[in-house]
């Protein structure tokens, strides 16, 4: 069985998707989620081994 290992820039793409939608839910929640507050830590610290600049994604929401 052969394993195919991700592109670095598709991990990329991964890491930036996961955030999106994280920034998504916390658009529309009402109440305090610290759950929430922290998947979005975690994928910031991700998204910044990569040295993704999240300004324009964080101007979106």
């Amino acid at each position: 069985m052969e394993v195919m290992e991700m592109t670095l820039e598709e991990q990329k793409q991964i890491a930036i998707d996961n955030y999106i939608n994280l920034m998504r839910i916390k658009a529309d929640e009402t109440a305090e989620n610290k759950e929430l507050e922290r998947q979005i830590k975690i994928a910031k610290i991700k998204l910044s081994t990569f040295s993704i600049d999240l300004t324009e994604i964080e101007n979106i929401f």
